[in-house]
Formats: C-alpha cells, structure tokens, sequence
C-alpha cells in the first residue's frame, strides 16, 4: 500500500503557527501549502514568522508542497496589475520558495468579463502566464495553474486548453472540482478530470452547496456538499494521479473544521482504497 499524500493549507487551520502545528501533530499531516500567515499573503508575510515557520518545518519534518501568492486573479484588463505581479509578486515568491523549499507555487488564469463567460483567454493573458512560467523555470520550479470560479481557467477543459497555449514543460494543473462551475454535476467533473489527466499535479479538497445566481457556493463537510468525492476519487485513481490531495476547508470555525474534513476525506480514501493501486 503506497503512503498517503494528504496536505493542507496552513491559514485553513491558523494565522498562528503554534496552532498549526498543534493541528498537524494532532492529525498527523506531513505537508503543507502556505498562502497566509499572521495576517499576511505570501510573500509578504513577517521576516521573523517566516523564519519561525523555516524552523518548525525543519524540525518537524514537513513537506513543503506549494506556495500561493494569490497572483492572476484580478481583472484580465488590468495590465499595470499584472505587470506588478510579475516582476514584485511572484518574483518575491520565487525567492521564498527556494528558501523554504517549496515544489510548487500556484498561479490563478484572470478573471474574465461577466458579460462574456465563454470568451477565450486573449494572447497576452496567455503570454503573461508563460512568462511566469519560464520565471519559475529558471529557478528550477513548477508553475501550477488553478481553476477558479471567474476566470479563464474555470474548468478542467478549459485549463487545459491554456494549459497547452502555453506549453511551458514545467507548468502544470491544480485541480480543484469544486472551484469549477460544473462542481454540482460529479459526471462533468470526473470527465474534467480525465481530460486534464496527467496535467494534474495537485488537488485541492473542499466541498459545498451552490447558490442560485452565485459565483461561489456555500462550503461545507463532505457530507454535505455536491462534489461527489467518492466518484471523483475513482476517476483520479483512474487516471493514476498520485500527488498530494490539500485540504483548503473554507468554512469556519476553521480548526474544527478542517478535522471534519480530513476525517471525511481519509474515510473516502479508504473506502476507494485509493493507495492500494498505486506504486
């Protein structure tokens, strides 16, 4: 039986370190992606927080899977934005992934114009998204692409078409199913994550309830919500994706939470017998 790859973000738990690291002792959680600490993103977050966080994930051994600075996810038009986040975000975020060690750093794909859902992402959004890519690449790290309710890489089929826009060799996919609009049909989401196959490297794991007339659902446990874990689940084992799955809870109180989740999840994991397969 392979070893189980379960994550979490860290600001799901806590702004405060002490706490998180009470949680992943508690739950017995190896890996971590960062985007907030004590109030701010990365990589803004407080020199001496950050260096606390470098020693606990020294001491402790954890595994630093992503970093999420939050860039792209403004209005595809503002060019004076993506510059910024260009050459001072994720520039800065580079610097802090080889710090700490980081594989991945997540990106997001522009939000599109309300009034023209289905408008293909324009050349220079796409061209600024490989130009991030290749900045990561000379640093020797992978570039993530997550789907976002909004924006041009929405679902599965539409990152990947971005995806393959950019054909950078170290830019990949993290798939979240509940962030696609389709996320309350777990047929259309099995198929989106079919089609992204091995594009996938990462996954995120939350669930909730649509709002009629709304871009984001309510969040929930499992239990609760719409995805269709189980059968999303056989069709990633399916596919053969054998990354971390991060859990990003989004419903409070987030400590409690967030236990409810990795609960449901790991009960799902056995009851797919996810790792049994998998070498």
């Amino acid at each position: 039986m392979a070893e189980e790859k379960l994550s979490i973000v860290t600001d799901e738990i806590s702004q405060d370190f002490e706490v998180v690291a009470k949680f992943l002792k508690e739950f017995d959680i190896r890996a971590i992606e960062i985007r907030t600490a004590g109030g701010e993103r990365v990589p803004r977050i407080e020199e001496r927080i950050w260096e606390d966080i470098k020693m606990r994930a020294r001491n402790e051994g954890w595994k630093i899977i992503a970093l999420s600075p939050g860039i792209f996810k403004g209005d595809y038009r503002d060019e004076e934005r993506i510059g910024s986040e260009l050459e001072i975000g994720l520039s800065d975020t580079i610097g802090r992934a080889i710090d700490i060690g980081a594989e991945y750093i997540v990106t997001f794909g522009f939000m599109y114009d309300r009034e023209h859902p289905d408008m293909e992402a324009p050349d220079y959004i796409v061209g600024a998204l490989k130009h991030a890519a290749e900045l990561c690449h000379s640093a020797d790290i992978k570039l993530l692409l997550e789907n976002e309710p909004g924006s041009f890489a929405n679902t599965g089929e539409r990152t990947k078409k971005i995806l393959e826009r950019i054909g950078q060799p170290n830019m990949f996919a993290n798939w979240d199913p509940c962030n696609s609009n389709v996320f309350d049909a777990s047929g259309k989401l099995a198929s989106s994550a079919t089609v992204l196959g091995d594009m996938i490297r990462h996954v995120h794991v939350k669930d909730a309830c649509p709002i009629p007339d709304e871009l984001f659902p309510k969040y929930g446990p499992i239990s609760q919500g719409h995805v269709g874990w189980r059968d999303h689940l056989l069709a990633l084992k399916e596919i053969g994706f054998d990354g971390y799955f991060g859990i990003e809870t989004h419903f409070e109180p987030l400590y409690e939470s967030s236990a409810i989740l990795v609960n449901e999840f790991r009960m799902l994991l056995s009851e797919t017998d996810y790792y049994g397969d998998v070498g």
